[in-house]
């Protein structure tokens, strides 16, 4: 692996990122594949938007007795057809949605080195914004301890090692230094769908500069879960260096299309306020009269046509030194995004951001 910053603004870095399946461009987006059912195949996306990155999940490899078998013969490039770099998750997140995920820890993290993934994932311990700050400390501590355990089956892959705490800023920045002393490759920062789906961006903020006030500087750092273009820029302005979306997916099935300022039913526009090719080549009319699978497809094309947008921007602004303009024009859009700026006014924070 290679990490080279390029350039910088605020917290912010355009860097170009290496891995043994090519080069990335960062800040960037790994769209989240489903080995099950691939609504976009990774060949389209690399055909649409230049996709060199994106992320599938190992647990739903590793339970499927078929899947299994051809990724651990031909590797997951093969699997789901991509040339490009590969990080799998681990089955944290489907532990917190189902609560019936029983692996071995390191026996996923061998899995995920055995089929030949670029940057695999630790099973961590997944941190609930309701959880006391004992329970999260336990969480913490284990996430840590499975870390330690973990780097020395890792073999050529590069190995992600999330960040966890809960919404809880000291054992963040606790996690993330104990991290860091450890020969991790990536940093993502985990446990914060939850404050995502909820809006909950003041406590999103304050997760992420913990984190990232114990995080080595030198190596890349991932936002878990943030898959909707109205937080990237802000997310950018304080040092995350990816993002990974299935809601291009999730969205689309429910019939919702992504924008800069939000989600919007497709039902409830009488237009498409939006001139991506998808847009440009239909009406709100000729997506309507679309059979109910097809429409969904192209409504996914869309949601990601406008998150790889946003993410051109935003590189954009980092080379030309706008970059805190912009997250001062998106967080206008919204009362919660403006509400997580003024965290950032608090003294510790804003002498860590005034120092990049």
């Amino acid at each position: 692996m290679t990490f080279e910053i390029k350039e910088r603004d605020a917290a912010g870095r355009l860097c170009q990122f290496t891995t043994k399946h090519g080069n990335v461009t960062t800040p960037n987006l790994l769209p989240v594949i489903n080995p099950n059912k691939m609504m976009v195949t990774p060949k389209e996306m690399k055909k649409r938007f230049g996709t060199d990155i994106l992320i599938t999940n190992s647990y739903i490899i590793y339970k499927n007795p078929e899947l299994k078998k051809k990724a651990l013969e031909s590797g997951v490039h093969a699997l789901i057809d991509f040339d490009g770099s590969i990080m799998t998750d681990s089955g944290t997140f489907q532990s917190y949605v189902y609560g019936d995920v029983h692996l071995d820890p390191i026996e996923i993290v061998q899995f995920q080195r055995d089929i030949g993934s670029d940057i695999g994932t630790i099973l961590d311990v997944f941190g609930t914004p309701g959880q006391t700050k004992e329970v999260a400390e336990q969480g913490v501590q284990e996430t840590i301890e499975r870390a330690k355990k973990s780097i020395s089956h890792k073999g050529e892959m590069l190995l992600a090692c999330p960040v966890q705490g809960s919404v809880y800023p000291q054992l963040r920045e606790y996690c993330a230094r104990q991290l860091s002393a450890l020969s991790a490759d990536f940093f993502p920062i985990g446990g914060v769908v939850p404050l995502m789906e909820n809006q909950r961006y003041s406590d999103l903020v304050r997760c992420i500069l913990a984190a990232k006030q114990g995080l080595d500087p030198s190596k890349p750092v991932h936002l878990f879960g943030a898959g909707h273009p109205l937080i990237f820029s802000l997310a950018v302005a304080l040092g995350c260096d990816f993002f990974d979306s299935s809601a291009y997916a999730k969205y689309a099935n429910d019939g919702r299309m992504i924008f800069q300022w939000g989600t919007e039913k497709f039902d409830d526009l009488t237009e498409l306020p939006c001139s991506c090719p998808i847009c440009t080549k239909y009406s709100k009319e000729e997506l309507t009269e679309l059979d109910a699978k097809e429409r969904t497809l192209q409504i996914a094309l869309h949601n990601l046509y406008v998150s790889f947008t946003e993410l051109k921007i935003i590189r954009i602004a980092i080379s030309e030194g706008w970059l805190w303009k912009l997250v001062e024009q998106r967080a206008s859009t919204n009362p919660f995004l403006s509400d997580a700026l003024r965290v950032l006014r608090e003294p510790d924070h804003l002498q860590w951001l005034e120092q990049h």
